[in-house]
């Protein structure tokens, strides 16, 4: 396994100095640059995997970078910052993880699982169109009571991430399946679902009409069951583009 290659970028020697000390503790993670600016990270994302990202900074925030870089990445983004308050914008950003300084190493550790599974999950989808596709799975499998019950794919209404797990609503009803959304994105076939948040999947399908939210914050999708699902800036453009080339649409 190659390791991560890393940007860090932080307008804070201290805070650079603190967060090249923790990724240089472990074997999996290369630091390729520190920068201290927006346009220094921009001229060294080249090549980088994942991008630690400070959210305050002179002149450019590392939210205005986070909203230029590509829908799918790499790089992706960690967020490592003292301000709780940026969470919300930060995540809509699609960004991986969200860090609070100072950075613990085990918290560090999830986030750099994370950053893999991104990654695996965009290997995938460059490749599908160069190699055999697998056969999407039919049903989902998930436990109720002391039997395994079956949900049809095309049943399925939307999947929200439920911690390290799935939500997937079927109707009124609403089922634990013992699956990443990563692993999910990757089988389930993506003619007909789309990941339009990094916590929920939806049926192409289902969607009824994209939208500003009430408050003009961010855009949202109205599923045909009148569900409310947010559509994080990152893959906003890409949803369009699969909408505009439906057959369902």
């Amino acid at each position: 396994m190659r390791p991560l290659r890393a940007l860090i970028v932080d307008d804070e020697p201290l805070s650079r100095r603190a967060m090249r000390q923790l990724l240089d503790t472990r074997g999996d993670v290369e630091v390729i640059a520190e920068c201290a600016d927006v346009a220094s990270a921009e001229a060294r994302l080249a090549g980088a995997d994942v991008v630690f990202l400070d959210v305050l900074m002179p002149r450019r925030s590392g939210l205005d970078l986070a909203r230029h870089l590509p829908d799918a990445g790499p790089p992706f983004v960690v967020f490592v910052t003292a301000y709780d308050e940026y969470a919300v914008p930060a995540f809509e950003t699609d960004a991986v993880d969200y860090l609070s300084k100072p950075v613990a190493a085990d918290r560090l550790a999830k986030t750099i699982t994370r950053v893999r599974d991104r990654l695996r999950s965009a290997a995938g989808a460059a490749l599908s169109d160069t190699t055999p596709q697998v056969e999407p799975p039919p049903h989902l499998l998930t436990r109720v009571g002391g039997r395994d019950l079956v949900i049809p794919v095309p049943d399925i209404d939307s999947i929200e991430a439920d911690g390290v797990y799935a939500l997937v609503t079927v109707a009124d009803r609403q089922y634990l399946v013992r699956s990443s959304l990563d692993a999910l994105e990757r089988t389930l076939p993506s003619a007909a679902f789309v990941r339009v948040h990094r916590s929920w999947i939806v049926p192409r399908d289902r969607i009824a009409s994209v939208r500003r939210n009430a408050k003009g914050t961010h855009r949202e999708i109205v599923l045909r069951s009148g569900v409310l699902v947010p559509v994080s800036r990152r893959r906003h453009s890409h949803v369009m583009r699969l909408l505009r080339g439906s057959p369902h649409r």
